[in-house]
């Protein structure tokens, strides 16, 4: 009876430990965020994405959007927005027409810095919607990138605290060579590139992943969950972050050196180490006191 619980207890934590791998795998599933399908609207939050990879015929491969849940108010705005109704009824027409489209292609508009769309709901409720870019840029432009930044850089700051102390938060790294085309010249051969993705877990149950996936030096995706159970859907993904494939240089700014900081550290961590480094004269010491000689008695 005791091995039969022990096994329960098992393999209950390896599903627990498996869904979260699972969640911030490679294989990358999400939802762009839906306000119809939202669990929680009582609970106060701020949940960020931007996509910039198209993936699926079926999902927007650039749009930024910015979710509030404020006393009991919902806020979604977007930058890129294209109504998904829009777009099936212009894959209609093409099939109709009997012309070729890209996937892709039906996703007219794109990220370009100014958001285009704004919905409040209270409850269920909605309040106000409006796709109008000047509208929504003009009153809401500011407001949106201040808030986007300021939910990014808290985030950094707790990523990278969680670094700085990984032998309690749980820190994984890969750090992987990436493979070396054939026509690469001798010379790109002497320089490899590596995948670097990092993974930490907060106190609170937060889960914090990086990834440099081309190898440039720079991170280009970032993703937070958080373990309450928000969500917007099945499989909707990371549900306070989720930024994949950032092509922007101001969010660049903000997440662009935490994968390598995660392999090499940063400038304040090295000033740190170089601050606590041990002195010449107590290793020395140590070793003294670490190595003592045998004693020996004579008659």
């Amino acid at each position: 009876m005791k091995a039969h619980k022990l096994l329960i207890v098992t393999l209950i934590t390896a599903a627990i430990t498996y869904s979260g791998h699972a969640l911030l795998s490679k294989e990358k599933t999400f939802e762009i965020i839906n306000v119809d399908n939202i669990s929680d609207y009582n609970q106060d939050r701020v949940v960020y994405q931007r996509i910039e990879k198209y993936v699926d015929p079926m999902k927007d491969g650039s749009i930024e959007a910015l979710l509030i849940i404020q006393n009991k108010k919902t806020y979604l705005m977007m930058d890129g927005f294209d109504a998904l109704t829009d777009v099936q009824v212009s894959r209609m027409n093409t099939a109709v027409q009997n012309k070729y489209m890209l996937d892709e292609d039906y996703w007219v508009n794109k990220i370009n810095g100014k958001p285009d769309y704004v919905r409040t709901i209270y409850r269920r409720s909605d309040l106000l919607i409006n796709a109008n870019e000047e509208f929504v840029t003009t009153n809401f432009g500011s407001f949106y990138r201040s808030v986007r930044d300021k939910l990014l850089n808290k985030h950094v700051e707790k990523f990278r605290n969680l670094m700085r102390n990984r032998g309690e938060s749980d820190m994984h790294v890969s750090r992987k060579l990436l493979p070396m085309p054939v026509y690469m010249t001798e010379e790109e051969r002497k320089k490899p590139k590596y995948a670097i993705a990092a993974k930490a877990k907060a106190k609170d149950e937060t889960i914090y992943y990086c990834e440099d996936a081309d190898g440039d030096g720079v991170t280009e995706s970032f993703w937070v969950h958080g373990g309450d159970g928000f969500d917007w859907g099945y499989k909707s993904g990371p549900n306070i972050i989720f930024i994949y494939n950032n092509q922007d240089k101001d969010v660049e700014t903000i997440i662009g050196k935490l994968a390598n900081e995660s392999v090499y550290g940063s400038v304040e961590d090295e000033k740190e180490v170089i601050k606590t480094f041990p002195k010449e004269n107590e290793v020395k010491d140590m070793i003294e006191w670490v190595t003592p000689l045998d004693e020996f008695y004579h008659d």
